[in-house]
């Protein structure tokens, strides 16, 4: 359980990094090429805090390569939600919604957004463990409903920076590197235990 936490807090915090600058020319900067990297820093700081580095066997050209894909996938992640959210009007016929407004046209964009998003951070927890699980990604699936849910619900009074972005990135990343963080765990886990089983002396038959 406190690995989990410990997971949570980074994702959390690497989140609200990234949106408190609020509006302004800067919080443009972050939410559109910092999220990816905040990410990946938030699940490096879980596995160094945890102890599952050591545990880990990913070298250094697998963490440059975990960057890479964090960034590209939020980035990608991010024209997904724009082309989805922008044509829904024309393709389903639904209400272009207006500043900070949770329509339609936001909500197929933000769900496409986060399907991509879950692809593309199963593949960095593949990279990073050299395991890849049908359960994580099932599991950065059903985060980024709930994420998209409490963030209407939220947002659904208030309609403002703060009740949307505040909300949707740090919940999003800290559900995210949880979910990672996990996977992380359970991989580092089965290495200790090999490792263990390995060292033991091997008992002669009587």
């Amino acid at each position: 359980m406190k690995i989990k936490i410990t997971f949570l807090l980074t994702g959390l915090i690497g989140g609200l990094v990234c949106v408190a600058p609020g509006v302004s020319w800067l919080m443009l900067l972050t939410l559109t090429w910092g999220v990816g990297p905040a990410f990946f820093l938030a699940v490096v700081a879980g596995i160094i805090i945890s102890g599952a580095r050591h545990h880990l066997q990913a070298g250094f050209l697998r963490y440059i390569a975990g960057l890479v894909i964090c960034f590209i996938t939020y980035l990608l992640a991010l024209m997904v939600f724009f082309g989805v959210a922008g044509f829904s009007p024309d393709w389903f016929g639904v209400r272009p919604s207006a500043n900070f407004e949770f329509g339609m046209d936001i909500v197929l964009g933000v769900l496409a957004a986060a399907t991509f998003a879950a692809g593309g951070i199963a593949l960095f927890a593949f990279v990073l463990t050299g395991r890849w699980s049908n359960l994580l990604l099932a599991r950065l699936l059903l985060a980024g409903v709930v994420t998209i849910i409490i963030t209407i619900i939220v947002n659904y009074p208030f309609r403002n920076y703060w009740s949307f972005y505040g909300v949707l990135v740090p919940l999003g990343t800290s559900l995210f590197c949880g979910a990672v963080g996990a996977h992380v765990w359970q991989h580092s886990e089965s290495g200790r235990q090999i490792a263990a089983t390995a060292h033991e002396p091997h008992q002669r038959p009587a």
